[in-house]
């Protein structure tokens, strides 16, 4: 089941990021950098899951690498939305320091609980409060409510994760986790899907 899920997330990260070509802005830049590096992320998973017995955590490295690159690309996208929020070098330096740390961390100690502390405060600090603070900032805010949706999806998956619930052998804690990132990815391109469409027309009524 962790293989095939994976692979289901690795293939809609594959679609949107060839759907999200066609918008030309920094925010919608770094989205695509994320769903490419979010697909590697979750195709390499899928291969560490079924290969496990094999290759044991290690095998898993490449995945929790990958992961935590494409937290940063997610946290920069959020900060790139142009009119509405501008980064600064300090907080792009941030992102990254938080990213590399917590990877380095969970290699060293061979933990994935540390991967997911990072994609917990990326997309709930990020996709989630961070959008909430600027969302009064712009006239058109739809796209950031499917951003928010899709933390609302996301975040029952940390308590099954960090409470260890498994409901089922065939839908256990990380089972439930990859649904629930499926629906939150889906929504979180909805959301960019729509800002691309806005800043566009914006560039053609120019």
């Amino acid at each position: 089941m962790a293989f095939i899920l994976n692979w289901v997330i690795a293939s809609f990260c594959i679609y949107a990021f060839f759907r999200l070509k066609r918008f030309d802005c920094k925010a919608n830049y770094f989205w695509r950098l994320f769903y490419l590096t979010f697909g590697l992320s979750t195709f390499f998973g899928g291969l560490g899951h079924l290969f496990f017995l094999y290759t044991g955590i290690p095998g898993k490295f490449p995945s929790w690498i990958l992961g935590s690159v494409a937290n940063g690309f997610a946290a920069l996208g959020v900060m790139n939305f142009i009119g509405v929020s501008k980064p600064t070098s300090l907080g792009k330096s941030l992102v990254w320091v938080r990213c590399i740390l917590l990877c380095v961390i969970s290699i060293v100690t061979q933990k994935f609980i540390f991967i997911a502390i990072d994609a917990i405060v990326t997309y709930l600090c990020y996709t989630g409060l961070y959008l909430i603070y600027i969302r009064n900032r712009t006239s058109s805010n739809d796209f950031i409510n499917k951003f928010l949706i899709g933390v609302i999806i996301l975040l029952p998956s940390a308590f099954f994760f960090i409470l260890k619930i498994n409901p089922h052998q065939w839908l256990n804690k990380d089972d439930i986790s990859h649904i629930l990132m499926l629906g939150a990815i889906i929504f979180f391109y909805k959301g960019i899907k729509e800002w691309g469409e806005n800043f566009q027309t914006q560039l053609n009524n120019v």
